[in-house]
């Protein structure tokens, strides 16, 4: 009797605790209030596993302030970021201690060797990596994969699941990743179709209509200055993946021969490869010496900077070169400024005409939020990030707040948002030849709404590129379909400089990546080793050269294939190997 009478009061204790952990339908929503009366939108359907809330839940967790003051009245933990999470979520943080600058960063890596974690943290991929070795952080790779989270899990999918494979220890997930913006820094080829309508050129569909189209730049002195001072593809001697930018060459490489260069590889077998020592790099530069004994590729490139690239370009000296989709911002900046009748085009290319292409998308991890293992509801953080992805909203009338105007900085939120992977390339293609082409749609609100319909909310078209899009890139194709040039054009109180780079960008490089739907190519580790920390510096000194030599032809005698051999064999005796042994042992297979 004793005995059940222990388990009753057992399950009634265990009742007690979890009465606020329930679905929506099983919570009266609308009596709930939070911060200054604060209250949950009811106009919305809040049906569904996912909707489960963790109200009274509190946990702990670690700030960093950054700097910034909080709002008079306000707390670290309540505030209006607070207040938007908890009503979100239904839980409830309490802040162990917080700090700024070095102090936070010092106190932090004391928490982490001293293995007194808070029950929630953000960590980087280093922090993340020796946590997972400690076995402090709770395991949430089934929550994660098959749990009900449909908008956290629609989120990943926008990226191809890539940033859970890369949170992947020996299989397993022990972290939440914040993702952001695929493709930001991929390195488009840029064109003057000006230039290409005059001479009659038809647009590149590979690399090797890139060159004939060099070629002709160069030969028919399209400055007019009467001087054989023409450059083919002005490039710097960039060549890593990890992000792209204006002169890198990574791209090129990743659709010749297939090598990501400066990226960590998973190979079938589930061994990692160091990208840059991948074999395709050969096919990319022997083609790439080539274009060097052409003079396509300029004779002291390796001297360059952006600022060379920037001044060449301006003075109509080349007429193309490799940029990111912001590219009229940074490498054609001066150009559109100085040359009223200099139009660009953008385009994605594979290595052969109707093949694939692959593009640098940057690291799949923005950061990671972890749960100390033996907190006793881990999956509440899942539920939690799903909310914050597309769940409650805030009713913006009874609250008096328009649910972005915070007063209060980011760092103080428990958990941030994440940017769709897919903003630059899906829905993108679609928007942009519905409002462009077909226009079906003919306002933003349109465009948002359908925008917010096809994402199932995890895109909302608030964000600048698809507003710039419309706002910039629609006048200026109705005025191409006018007769006019796309270089007159003026939108309110904005000119023609502000018009042009805004399409430029929103609408022709956008639309570039848009219409190529890339293959996007990322690193399976971001983080450092300790032999990282001995021997990568001179390693990425070693790979530099050994590239730029064989883009110059500079081997010794020896074949490019034959140099390219030489240069692995080095790099893996002087601590390569060393390194992709302790990454191997870090993801597992």
């Amino acid at each position: 009797m004793k005995k059940f009478f222990g388990m009753l009061l057992s399950v009634a204790l265990i009742v007690s605790l979890f009465s606020g952990f329930a679905l929506a339908e099983e919570t009266d929503l609308a009596s709930l209030t939070f911060g200054p009366g604060w209250k949950i939108d009811m106009s919305k359907d809040y049906t569904g596993e996912q909707y489960k809330r963790f109200d009274g839940l509190e946990f702990t967790r670690i700030v960093n302030t950054s700097g910034f003051d909080l709002p008079e009245g306000m707390t670290v933990d309540d505030n209006d970021r607070v207040w938007m999470f908890t009503l979100r979520t239904g839980m409830v943080p309490k802040t162990l201690w917080s700090a700024s600058g070095d102090a936070f960063t010092q106190k932090k890596k004391a928490c982490i060797a001293s293995g007194e974690i808070p029950d929630l943290m953000q960590v980087d991929m280093n922090e993340y990596y020796a946590l997972v070795k400690t076995g402090l952080l709770a395991d949430l790779t089934d929550e994660l994969t098959g749990g009900p989270h449909p908008s956290l899990q629609g989120l990943y999918a926008l990226g191809d699941n890539r940033a859970l494979d890369t949170l992947r220890v020996n299989g397993r997930i022990y972290g939440i990743p914040e993702v952001a913006m695929n493709f930001d820094g991929s390195p488009l080829v840029w064109i003057r179709q000006d230039w290409m309508d005059k001479l009659g050129l038809e647009e590149p569909k590979c690399y090797a209509d890139l060159e004939a189209i060099a070629l002709a730049f160069m030969e028919n002195d399209m400055d007019g200055n009467g001087k054989d001072d023409a450059y083919g593809i002005p490039v710097l001697p960039d060549f890593s993946a990890s992000y792209g930018g204006s002169g890198n060459m990574c791209d090129l490489f990743l659709n010749v021969g297939g090598a990501a260069l400066g990226l960590w590889q998973k190979q079938d077998d589930g061994t990692v490869i160091y990208g840059s020592l991948m074999d395709g790099a050969k096919k990319a530069l022997n083609m790439l010496n080539d274009w060097y004994q052409k003079g396509i590729i300029p004779s002291d490139f390796a001297t360059w900077n952006s600022d060379t690239i920037k001044q060449i370009v301006g003075e109509d000296k080349a007429g193309i070169v490799f940029s990111p989709w912001w590219g009229c911002w940074d490498a054609l900046s001066a150009n559109i400024s100085l040359n009223k009748e200099a139009l660009w085009k953008a385009y994605m290319l594979p290595g052969e005409e109707g093949g694939e292409i692959r593009s640098a998308s940057g690291n799949p991890v923005h950061s990671v939020y972890v749960v100390r293992k033996d907190f006793a509801t881990p999956e509440a953080f899942v539920y939690a990030y799903d909310m914050i992805c597309n769940g409650y909203d805030i009713d913006t009338e009874a609250s008096g707040f328009d649910g972005i105007s915070f007063q209060t900085n980011n760092f103080f939120t428990p958990m941030g948002a994440s940017n769709a992977p897919s903003i630059l390339t899906y829905p993108m293609n679609e928007v942009i030849e519905k409002t462009q082409v077909t226009h079906e749609i003919t306002s933003v609100e349109e465009m948002r709404a359908y925008i917010q319909e096809v994402t199932g909310g995890l895109i909302r078209g608030q964000e600048d590129q698809y507003t710039l899009m419309f706002n910039y890139g629609v006048p200026v194709i109705n005025a191409i379909a006018e007769g006019k040039s796309p270089r007159e054009v003026t939108v309110g109180d904005s000119d023609e400089i502000t018009v042009y780079n805004n399409y430029v960008a929103c609408t022709v490089g956008i639309g570039a990546l848009a219409k190529a739907q890339p293959v996007p190519v990322c690193t399976a580790f971001q983080g450092t080793t300790d032999s990282m920390n001995k021997y990568f510096s001179f390693l990425q000194s070693l790979e530099s050269d050994a590239y730029i030599k064989m883009i110059m032809g500079n081997t010794d005698g020896k074949t490019i294939d034959e140099y390219f051999d030489g240069f692995v064999a080095d790099y893996l005796a002087q601590g390569g190997a060393e390194i992709t042994a302790e990454i191997q042992e870090i993801l597992g297979k």
